[in-house]
């Protein structure tokens, strides 16, 4: 079942033995008790978010992009600057032509640019949702996983509760979903040998 922002607040909530709320929004007629726990979901969701999909290249949240290059150039080593989208979150891989083959392209991402000697650039990327219900299960859970280690302190003061969950998201949540993720990704994005590219002038040895 698709997972709405309130509903991983509420799990994350459950979570560290809180209970759940109708809203994030504060209202001045509910408890302060209430509001407080809104307002810190409200302040900690969105960098539990990203940080979870930045810590893996997921499936459910990739895209892809053709660039627009910048018209300012970079002032030395590289040749060209690429705008990144809006709602990037990590580059995944960047290719200078459409079949997507990796024969070595080097980049480097640079605040919202790429910087690369590409012409043209396609890239695939994680980017951040603006609706959440488009997670899978396994990353949903990792999001709860995280949100929840960053509630820990400042509803309950207690520091063990967040290594243990701490413990739960990297030793059994996260595996997991690498693994089931890896199945469902069958587009194994290998890079050319370095060796066969320096023998065959960048080409690939056919």
């Amino acid at each position: 079942m698709a997972l709405t922002k309130i509903d991983l607040c509420n799990h994350a909530l459950l979570k560290v033995g809180a209970d759940t709320i109708a809203s994030l929004d504060t209202n001045p007629n509910a408890s302060e008790g209430i509001n407080r726990k809104a307002s810190l979901c409200n302040i900690l969701f969105d960098q539990a978010l990203e940080e979870i999909i930045r810590s893996y290249t997921w499936n459910c949240v990739t895209k892809r992009a053709k660039l627009t290059r910048l018209s300012a150039k970079p002032e030395f080593k590289w040749l060209y600057q690429y705008q990144l989208p809006g709602d990037f979150c990590r580059l995944i891989n960047l290719y200078d032509n459409t079949n997507a083959y990796d024969d070595g392209t080097e980049w480097v991402v640079e605040g919202n640019s790429v910087l690369c000697d590409h012409e043209e650039v396609y890239i695939t990327y994680t980017h951040i949702p603006q609706d959440v219900s488009i997670l899978d299960p396994l990353a949903a859970q990792a999001v709860i996983c995280k949100l929840a280690i960053k509630l820990c302190v400042p509803l309950q003061l207690d520091q063990s509760m967040a290594n243990n969950i701490l413990q739960e998201l990297l030793g059994v949540v996260m595996p997991a979903a690498r693994s089931i993720d890896t199945f469902e990704n069958k587009a194994y994005s290998t890079p050319e040998s370095q060796f066969l590219l320096a023998r065959n002038n960048t080409s690939p040895l056919i």
